[in-house]
């Protein structure tokens, strides 16, 4: 019997004429065997209990969620449902609701929340584990029913911890990629055996070329049609198993011999019937006791930023004048870059939400509207980062008359307007309603008339004063600061109107795109590089399945499915060079520890059970629960051992799932699966490190790519040869992004000869890179403005490019910054920390003489710019925003902050070690 990986274990242990014997008992139906309707209806019935299950439960928490805030009875007036919606009661940061295990049991208010939501996801999955775990005790034979089926409750408990994730969406997309990519192999190992009953036969060339072709175009069709990770993850995997046994003459593992043969008891049914319980073991995971929601926390987030959004906007206001330092300004950019962070994880959350709602219901409408509200979340979160850059530069002891004083009321006021208008905005996203139509055209009203106040009371205060004594270094700030409240609350009241007119489901994909979507279903790419990558996967996947069925001597049997099997997890989450070296690594520590404490838990059980009798069954369950609970909460808590949780989870249930009987038996399968794993991660650790390219310099070659991106964008500074704004800003942060994830795992690269990394440098860079590309694209205008906002920048644009110092400091700080970065991309690629050359000493030279300059050109650049701004149309704008003064002082900030961000990469520079060497004299 080949019973050669974890994975197989216990499938298909019947004799081949009992098998015949149960067939024939039960009957053929409407073509079939008994057991393929039993196993048809399974699986129908499975993914219609799971959608309701999913759906049913998170709809009904929209349902409660919108009757919460919103809804009305016959009893309520009709300022009742605007009391919810008052954005003054919410006083206090919203706080998210959790479930009773997390309130009560692991105190989320005193131990925050994040441990309590793993270790609740934790319990409720180790509690199914040792369900399943109580299957197999002598004390509790009522349960014995789950033995007896033909699958194994062990791989029930693998599965489980592959599918359940952090939520609910996450379970439930896990579950759908492993169920069809289970069923795929299924299928195609029914087909097998229905042309070929017997398998390969020594006596029969045509099924070995059978079963060479049908495993090749399997393979290739896997990694051709581009399917869900998790799918090619268990076909690739069952299918080796499937394939083995079918290769080896001797084997007696029963398999269905067409749809007439199919019977429970069959190694590929019970697999897949194995799948099935574990999938939906996982989904009640995630919805019972409390549904663990993806859309619930994205709720909760974007709640958080519209209350972020508010806080922050008042205290900016009150510390924007005379009081505002620059550790206030460190603070607030801290708690911005925090919400950018936030409504990146709200997205992706959204994203998973799908798998939840199915865009269908109170729900769907809810996720479509916070999508949408998400996409002006991104820009509101671009304005509060300028107010931020704009006030950290404020030095109120060289200001004597603040005219920020004179308008802080109304800028107060338009901040209130602000804040409830965008509150309302989140209420009518999270209820998935629109009717509240009254309170957005209010908003909308209240905005425009807190706009007009703040623009009359800034045109009194500065024809009360003259334009000389407000056009300084002093007041830039504060004039910066109350334009981009106006442009701030401008977009505001935009995403009030867009919401007024927004159809949720107006662009709904076909059907053919839905389905396609369902199963990630796509053609491969024709790009070089993605060719490159799947044939480097399919060698790695072909070469472990080759040296499973060859064998190695003594020591490793041949037919042997578990290196093809643990590859093919393998190649497909591993990552390049040292992020696949790291999880093969990982996923050792997690094989090796699982197995180790399974045996020793299982090996002394048996031991001492003739001592204690049956409550060794209940010391058993007590100590498998404690290890099953800490390998779950390191999976789902530890961001570095994530992997070796995982591993652990599976192996200590496959090996410490067993009886005593089999104890002596099974110690020479476990060590050959821990060889054969052992050999599979070599042969994948090898392919990354020999194919791959260099973490650190494709880190590298993206920072050049994005200095490249930089200097074309200070090339034209402030006007944008980009159709959008908002493209040019994605393509940097996008460079930025790549490089940061390559640069993540640099630092753990074996680079022999090469220096080793600078992680220190490299960090310190990206951080850099990162706040000069605001300071570029947070305002700036295209060559043909579009937008309203563009369109109102185009005038100071005119007026800042007719100032000769202006277009001379931005060259020279556009050529500061290409020296700067030429060195620091000197640095990275250099082989030894020795390394000098000529060049890298002029380039110090050249920038460290040139850091006086753009101090020396800002009190020009004032003294030109004043003399072309024109009072009298500036007295005319409708909005801050419009107002020429204002719009200037707020490039000219910009511009403040770039020329420190710069200073800033050149002292990097010369903090290396070894730039002492570039400043001897030669």
């Amino acid at each position: 019997m080949n019973r050669t990986a974890w994975l197989h274990h216990g499938l298909g242990t019947i004799s081949r004429e009992e098998a015949e014997q149960r067939v024939q008992r039960n009957g053929l139906y409407l073509g079939a065997s008994r057991d393929f309707w039993i196993v048809f209806f399974c699986c129908l019935g499975t993914i219609i209990l799971c959608f309701l299950l999913t759906f049913g439960a998170v709809e009904l928490r929209a349902r409660r969620r919108k009757a919460m805030w919103g809804s009305k009875t016959d009893s309520d007036s009709e300022d009742s449902e605007a009391e919810h919606l008052q954005p003054e009661l919410l006083t206090s940061k919203p706080v998210a609701k959790v479930g009773f295990i997390q309130r009560s049991i692991f105190k989320a208010q005193r131990y925050g929340p994040s441990f309590a939501l793993h270790a609740d996801l934790a319990l409720r999955a180790t509690l199914v584990a040792v369900f399943c775990a109580a299957t197999y005790s002598p004390a509790l034979p009522f349960l014995s029913w789950w033995q007896e089926q033909g699958w194994s409750m062990s791989y029930v408990v693998v599965i489980l911890a592959f599918t359940l994730y952090l939520d609910l969406g996450s379970t439930v997309q896990s579950a759908w990629g492993g169920f069809y990519g289970t069923l795929l192999p299924v299928l195609n190992c029914w087909l097998m055996f229905a042309v070929y009953p017997h398998g390969v036969t020594d006596d029969d060339a045509g099924s070995y070329v059978f079963a060479w072709a049908n495993f090749l175009i399997f393979v290739l069709l896997t990694f051709t049609l581009n399917l869900a990770t998790l799918a090619k993850m268990y076909a690739l995997s069952w299918q080796a198993y499937f394939t083995m046994c079918f290769l080896n003459p001797s084997d007696t593992t029963v398999f269905s011999r067409g749809l007439a043969d199919v019977q429970l008891h069959a190694a590929e049914t019970g697999a897949l019937m194995g799948s099935i319980i574990g999938f939906l073991f996982a989904v009640l995971c995630a919805v019972v006791p409390t549904t663990i929601s993806a859309l619930d926390r994205a709720q909760d987030i974007v709640l958080d930023i519209a209350w972020t959004h508010g806080r922050l906007l008042e205290r900016l206001i009150h510390l924007g004048g005379a009081q505002m330092h620059n550790q206030a300004a460190v603070v607030f950019g801290a708690e911005v870059k925090c919400l950018q962070q936030n409504v990146q994880e709200a997205k992706g959350l959204l994203a998973t939400a799908w798998w939840e709602c199915f865009d269908l219901g109170v729900a769907g409408r809810s996720r479509a509207l916070l999508l949408e509200l998400c996409k002006s979340l991104d820009f509101l979160n671009d304005w509060i980062e300028f107010m931020v850059m704009a006030v950290q530069h404020h030095d109120s002891d060289k200001v004597t008359n603040h005219i920020f004083v004179s308008v802080q009321k109304e800028l107060s006021a338009l901040v209130r307007e602000s804040k409830g208008s965008l509150f309302r905005c989140v209420a009518v996203a999270i209820q998935g309603d629109l009717a509240a139509e009254s309170d957005l055209t209010m908003s909308l009203s209240a905005l425009e008339e807190a706009q007009r106040n703040l623009t009359a009371a800034f045109r009194r205060s500065l024809s009360q004063v003259p334009l000389q004594q407000v056009f300084t270094f002093g007041q830039l700030p504060e004039l910066a600061l109350a334009s981009s409240v106006s442009g701030y609350s401008q977009l505001v009241g935009t995403l009030a109107s867009e919401l007024l007119v927004f159809e949720p489901f107006a662009d709904k994909p076909s059907l053919t795109e839905q389905l396609r979507g369902l199963c990630s279903f796509s053609a491969l790419g024709c790009g070089r590089r993605k060719f490159l990558e799947t044939m480097k996967l399919l060698v790695a996947y072909l070469a472990c399945f080759a040296l499973g069925r060859s064998g190695i001597g003594g020591f490793l049997p041949p037919f042997n499915s578990t290196a093809p099997g643990t590859v093919s997890y393998l190649i497909f989450q591993g990552g390049d060079q040292a992020a696949a070296l790291k999880k093969n690594s990982d996923r050792f520590m997690g094989v090796g520890l699982g197995s180790l404490m399974g045996v020793l838990l299982l090996g002394s059980s048996c031991g001492i059970s003739s001592l204690v009798g049956v409550w060794m069954q209940g010391i058993f369950l007590i100590a498998y629960f404690v290890l099953e609970f800490m390998g779950f909460y390191m999976y789902f808590a530890s961001p570095s051992f994530f992997y070796v949780g995982l591993m652990f989870c599976c192996f200590f249930a496959s090996s410490a799932l067993d009886s005593c009987n089999q104890l002596k038996s099974d110690s020479t399968s476990n060590f050959q699966s821990m060889l054969s794993q052992l050999l599979a991660i070599l042969i994948a650790t090898l392919m990354d490190v020999t194919t791959d390219r260099s973490l650190s310099i494709r880190a590298t070659q993206n920072l050049e790519a994005f200095v490249d991106v930089m200097d074309r964008a200070l090339d034209t500074y402030p006007i944008s040869k980009r159709k959008a704004r908002r493209a040019l800003r994605e393509e940097g942060l996008g460079l930025l992004a790549a490089a940061r994830a390559d640069g993540q795992e640099a630092a753990r690269e074996p680079r022999l000869l090469q220096v080793p990394w600078r992680e220190d440098l490299w960090t310190k860079v990206l951080v850099l890179c990162e706040e000069a590309w605001q300071c570029l694209t947070l305002v700036s205008c295209t060559a043909s403005p579009e937008t309203p906002q563009e369109r109102c920048f185009q005038k100071a644009v005119d007026v800042l490019l007719s100032s000769p110092s202006f277009a001379k400091d931005v060259q020279i700080l556009r050529s500061r910054a290409l020296q700067s970065f030429e060195l620091v991309i000197d640095l990275f690629r250099q082989t030894h920390y020795d390394d000098t050359s000529s060049g890298q000493a002029e380039l110090v030279g050249e920038f460290m003489d040139s850091r006086k300059c753009h101090a020396h050109a800002l009190p020009k650049i004032l003294s030109e710019t004043v003399a072309r701004l024109n009072v009298q149309a500036a007295q005319e704008a409708h909005t801050l925003l419009d107002h020429e003064i204002c719009a200037v002082a707020m490039f000219i900030m910009l511009l403040e902050a770039l020329g420190q961000r710069i200073e800033q990469l050149e002292v990097a520079v010369l903090e290396q070690p070894q730039m002492w060497q570039l400043l001897e004299p030669s």
